[in-house]
């Protein structure tokens, strides 16, 4: 019979970190990354440094 594990043995923690660069951009750190850049397109008041937020959602659903 296979051993039982402790509930403890299931917990994930994930941690990321961020700074707000501007109104519209933020540099964000995941563990030892390099960090990545999310910013709005000139359109909508940003500079277009990185993806937007919305953007690293749909990246995180096809991941």
């Amino acid at each position: 019979m296979p051993e039982k594990k402790d509930a403890a043995d299931y917990i994930v923690v994930n941690r990321a970190r961020g700074r707000m660069l501007s109104h519209t951009s933020a540099e964000i750190v995941v563990r030892d990354h390099a960090p990545i850049v999310a910013d709005e397109p000139p359109a909508r008041g940003g500079e277009n440094r990185g993806p937007t937020p919305l953007e690293f959602v749909l990246v995180a659903l096809c991941a």
